[in-house]
């Protein structure tokens, strides 16, 4: 830990993912600790959390709302940015709003507020466009794709790298692949129903390499950087380290929720067919059919289908990230919650099965 005890920070999309799992973790290192939630934010979580713990406080605001989060930052000392909208098939309008306008808006307040730190949590998409890419570091330049997203969180990267931000602002750009983690709930949901339907596809032999990352690594990365001089004004390729190929994350998965692995094989011209298609199709579907196509979306092709390769020694070297959760040992918690989720309805379907026999 490089910061000093009692640190306040300030976290955005406290109730996801990594806002969760990080909130928890700074409490734990005696940090201070400001939770940003949506209205509509789940935040069973973050209560347990503060119920153990009296230095975290609960704010609920929308991003946009500039002058009442500039208020709640007041006194901290970073502003850790991990909140985004990540729908698979929205188009760059909708998305912009939370993954641009938002990041504007935080940025803003925490200038206004006089923070010291704005660590953004980008995503290693924006170098990696619609093809194939192999060691790429931090110096690769930005990508543009026909995905969304991706494109998204390029304008969110340049905006919080802009003279104007940057200037004002000690700024670090994390980029992270695919996080997976105990209640994911982003992309291992479609997965998981996939391989249960047998529908699960890979490209080609399923050899080529995935970008994915542990959500304990992502935040071992986050609180390293935290207040760290040598990191103001650097951007951060991160992953597990790992070479995984997309077959072996899929047989991962399965394997470790007693599924049937992937049986089916499919080039990579009729992947792009299905996509293609599938984009054209969700815009005028109603929401179960849009909800179906995400499994054709194209962060969905960029998962199966793209060699995604990425250097990260710049993160080993000053970020000190090392001694990392491995591939193996984080898929298997993650699959232990999913595990651990489906018990009560396993439980409650055998104790019909003997009420009715």
């Amino acid at each position: 830990m490089s910061f000093p005890l009692k640190t306040r920070i300030f976290v955005t999309g406290a109730t996801g993912l990594v806002g969760t799992y990080l909130v928890e973790q700074l409490l734990l290192a005696g940090c201070d600790v400001v939770g940003l939630v949506r209205q509509s934010g789940q935040i069973g979580r973050l209560l347990e959390l503060q119920a153990r713990f009296s230095n975290l406080q609960i704010i609920t605001a929308e991003l946009t709302e500039k002058n009442k989060i500039e208020g709640a930052m007041a006194g901290s000392s970073v502003v850790i940015h991990t909140a985004a909208s990540i729908a698979p098939l929205s188009t760059l309008e909708e998305l912009s709003v939370v993954n641009v306008e938002g990041t504007r808006s935080i940025a803003r307040a925490a200038i206004a507020a006089g923070v010291q730190q704005l660590i953004h949590i980008s995503s290693l998409s924006v170098i990696m466009g619609e093809s194939h890419i192999y060691d790429a570091s931090e110096t690769a330049p930005y990508m543009q794709s026909r995905e969304a997203y991706a494109n998204s969180k390029i304008a969110a990267e340049q905006l919080v790298l802009h003279r104007d931000i940057f200037s004002r602002i000690k700024v670090t750009v994390l980029r992270p692949g695919f996080i997976y983690g105990p209640n994911e709930r982003a992309w291992m949901p479609r997965v998981i129903g996939l391989l249960k339907a047998r529908r699960a596809m890979l490209v080609g032999l399923g050899d080529k390499d995935t970008n994915v990352i542990y959500v304990g690594n992502l935040c071992k990365a986050i609180q390293s950087a935290i207040l760290r001089e040598t990191a103001y004004g650097q951007i951060y390729n991160l992953t597990d380290g790992q070479k995984i190929s997309k077959r072996q994350l899929f047989d991962t998965i399965a394997d470790g929720l007693g599924l049937p692995r992937v049986s089916i094989y499919i080039p990579q011209w009729a992947a792009h067919f299905l996509v293609d298609g599938a984009c054209i199709i969700a815009p005028l579907s109603p929401a179960p059919i849009k909800n179906f196509l995400c499994q054709y979306s194209r962060p969905a092709l960029r998962l199966a289908a793209y060699n995604q390769g990425f250097n990260i020694s710049k993160a080993e070297r000053e970020l000190e990230y090392i001694d990392r959760i491995p591939f193996e040992e984080g898929m298997a918690r993650t699959c232990a919650s999913w595990n651990l989720e489906r018990a009560p309805l396993m439980t409650k379907i055998k104790n019909q099965v003997v009420a009715e026999t």
